[in-house]
């Protein structure tokens, strides 16, 4: 009789095992990824000070994919997310948005949504500083997102949402990724018609700002200036000032490098449409 009780015993000790040996196992996961995500922040800077525009670019979507995996063992890692966004963004503006829109505005999504995951919900009233990190990148995808897909009405119509965003990030941190919330403003008021609040002279004053301090030698904010701000105002020799000095900068090490080499290559590009923009 007591056969029966024994065997239930020995199932549930049985069943107890698995049930320890996959929380340990999860535990290891998670401990690993957190290891390894350790090392991809601390790397990340030996990516983005990388002067071979084409030797990142191959590189970066292992490194990109790497992170996505590491995301499924630890996904509430605030860093890991906070990479994952900046990676996907800048590899979109960097590198595919010129060749392929669609792709590009698939990746802003995907950069956004890893930086929303970051700030678990919190509005960016609720924002604190150390929130700075990943409201910044979700407002950068989400700008760039609508600035690529201007012609859908619904897309447009989430323009206005992002200005509470950036003045949060001019208030807790203006200085953030060489004075990135000044470009964002800046792309913010060229990128709404005029008829909606959009006003090129706002514009070219936050870009102006935006080349102050941090962000003065950062040529991707020069690039960008040119793109939107110059472009809005329909300022041809604003345009072309810009572009020839991005053309015409010394190349700088550290952090910035690639931003700086790709915007060079973007900044030629822009300008040989200069006759298609005015």
């Amino acid at each position: 009789m007591k056969e029966p009780a024994t065997l239930k015993s020995c199932l549930t000790r049985g069943l107890c095992l698995l049930a320890l040996s996959a929380l340990s196992a999860c535990s290891l996961n998670r401990t690993a990824a957190r290891v390894t995500s350790g090392v991809i922040d601390k790397g990340l800077p030996a990516v983005f000070s990388q002067a071979d525009a084409q030797y990142a670019k191959e590189a970066l979507p292992a490194n990109l994919q790497l992170m996505e995996i590491l995301l499924q063992s630890d996904p509430g890692n605030k860093a890991l997310l906070v990479n994952a966004s900046q990676g996907f963004c800048g590899y979109a503006l960097m590198f595919v948005e010129d060749e392929s829109p669609e792709r590009a505005s698939g990746f802003y999504s995907k950069g956004e949504a890893y930086a929303a995951r970051a700030l678990k919900g919190a509005s960016s009233a609720a924002a604190k500083k150390s929130d700075v990190p990943p409201l910044f990148w979700n407002t950068f995808c989400k700008a760039l997102y609508i600035n690529l897909n201007r012609d859908k009405p619904e897309v447009l119509a989430e323009l206005p949402t992002l200005e509470p965003a950036i003045e949060k990030l001019l208030e807790l941190d203006p200085s953030f990724y060489y004075n990135g919330a000044q470009s964002l403003m800046g792309a913010y008021y060229s990128l709404r018609p005029r008829m909606f609040g959009g006003d090129p002279d706002k514009a070219k004053k936050h870009f102006e700002l935006a080349l102050t301090g941090a962000g003065e030698n950062f040529l991707l904010n020069r690039f960008l200036y040119a793109k939107l701000a110059a472009v809005a105002a329909q300022d041809p020799e604003l345009f072309e000032k810009l572009l020839n000095s991005v053309l015409s900068a010394e190349p700088r090490e550290g952090n910035a490098r690639l931003a700086d080499e790709v915007a060079k290559i973007k900044a030629k590009k822009l300008l040989e449409k200069k006759d298609e923009l005015f």
